[in-house]
Order: structure tokens, then C-alpha cells, then sequence
């Protein structure tokens, strides 16, 4: 359930913003923001013509969509892990792709090797697929966190660096709601504080079952307010593996939907 949902995402994601992100490749950004993404740090991802980013997406595309209808599903995922390194690293600088995407090849690797993609939706299958991508964005927000901390301890929680970000924002994209918040000191308080206790806490859903869906509500808030406010498009790429919050929903669903067709 949650390889349907979260390739399906995928798939509708990257098909409602290939035009744009299509007409950034044509811009050569290579040319102005250096070369491409690098693997691992080490290997040069090949740089792609228009045609072949085209080629490379559509095959992406299809894979997720031949792998949502159970058709070769670990071939499927294979390739578009392989065309995931291929496609977003011609246009990695893109502001919504940059660091936005890292966790998905993570989740990816994490379903090629799950034994039970193959399955039908009605056999039992094991969740450490599942656990292991709740571990993912929980390392995610950790880290974020902890940068945080390291970079100015609690102080962060003042609501000046928040204030800074917002004004900004306003200034570089003419965000008059970003403006209109960094007015509020107190309230800015209030949000950094809540946000460095979310991001830092976050984890503790894996122990604590009753919390995953307070803390996934709670994502959902934070990513749309900074999308609002300051154009910060977490959400583009990281709502299909905020679909593992919806899989046991999406299961339990599965027989009324079957009943009702």
C-alpha cells in the first residue's frame, strides 16, 4: 500500500512541474550555478540535452506508474531510482529541488528491497519498510534541529533569527505575509519554539504509536505555513513520503472501496 501511494504521488508531482522544471534546464544552469549534483560525492552525474531530460523523465514517470500498478514493481523501482540521479541532478539548484528530494532514493532503496512488494494488498507483509521510512524524516527534522542548536544554542528560540528569515523573504520575493508576521516578536517566539520542539521531538512517534498523527498534522502545518510565507516548497517532494502516515488508513479504507466498486 504505501509503494502505491507513495510512487502514484511521486509520479503526479513530477508530472505537474516537468514544464517548469523542463524550461530551468533550457536556462543552462550548470552554466550559472557550476556542474551538476555529483554522487555520493564522488561521481559526476553525466549532464543531459533537452532530449534526453525529457526521455529520462518520462521513463521516471512511467516506472513509478508501472511499479504503482504492481506490474515488475522491483525492476520498475530500480530504474527510477537510477533515473532519480539522472533527472534531478540537471536541475538540482532548482529552489523546491534542492535538499527537498534527498529522501527520496532513501525511500526508494528502502522498497526495492522490501520482501512484500510483489505481494497482493490482502497478504501480511512485514512494516519494516514502513518503520524505516518514519526512521528517514525523523532523521531529517533531528538533524535540522540539531543544526539549529549548534549554530546558535537556545538563543534561536528568541524569535530574531525567524524575524530575519521572514523579512528576507518579504524583501527577496515581495511576501507581504512573511512582513506582516516578523512584526509579531512574540509570536515569532512562540512559532520558532514550537518548530525546534517539533523538529527535535519528532522522533518520538516511532515509540509512541498515538503521536505519528499529531506530529504528520503537525509537518503539514509547519511545510504550508513557510510555502505561504517564504516560498519554501518542502511539500512538492516530500508529501509522497508523508504518505506513509496515510498507508494504514489507506488499508483499512481498501475494503469499503472494494464493497462500494
Amino acid at each position: 500500500m504505501f509503494l502505491i501511494l507513495f510512487c502514484g504521488t511521486l509520479a503526479v508531482q513530477l508530472l505537474l512541474n516537468f514544464h517548469d522544471q523542463l524550461r530551468f534546464l533550457q536556462t543552462s544552469p550548470t552554466r550559472i550555478y557550476g556542474r551538476s549534483a555529483r554522487l555520493l560525492g564522488f561521481y559526476d552525474i553525466p549532464t543531459l540535452n533537452t532530449k534526453q531530460f525529457c526521455f529520462t523523465g518520462l521513463v521516471f514517470i512511467l516506472s513509478l506508474l508501472s511499479a504503482t500498478a504492481g506490474i515488475a514493481s522491483r525492476w520498475c523501482l530500480l530504474v527510477a531510482l537510477c533515473c532519480y540521479f539522472l533527472y534531478f541532478g540537471q536541475i538540482i539548484s532548482l529552489g523546491y529541488v534542492q535538499r527537498k528530494t534527498n529522501l527520496i532514493p532513501i525511500v526508494l532503496l528502502i522498497l526495492l528491497v522490501s520482501p512484500s512488494i510483489g505481494h497482493p494488498l490482502q497478504q501480511s507483509a512485514p512494516l519494516w519498510p514502513v518503520v524505516l521510512t518514519k526512521i528517514a524524516l525523523a532523521q531529517m527534522y533531528f538533524s535540522a534541529g540539531l543544526q539549529k542548536l549548534r549554530r546558535g544554542g537556545l538563543r534561536w528560540c528568541n524569535g530574531r533569527a525567524l524575524q530575519a528569515y521572514l523579512v528576507h523573504y518579504y524583501l527577496w520575493g515581495d511576501m507581504p505575509g512573511a512582513l506582516r508576521l516578523a512584526q509579531q516578536p512574540r509570536l515569532c517566539v512562540l512559532l520558532t519554539s514550537l518548530v525546534m520542539t517539533f523538529e527535535l521531538t519528532f522522533w518520538l512517534m516511532l515509540l509512541s504509536p498515538p503521536l505519528t498523527y499529531g506530529y504528520a498534522l503537525g509537518g503539514l502545518i509547519f511545510h504550508s505555513a513557510t510555502a505561504l510565507t517564504m516560498r519554501i516548497h518542502y511539500l512538492k517532494y516530500l508529501s509522497p513520503v508523508y504518505m506513509v502516515f496515510a498507508t494504514e488508513l489507506a488499508f483499512q479504507l481498501l475494503p469499503v472501496l472494494s464493497e462500494n466498486w
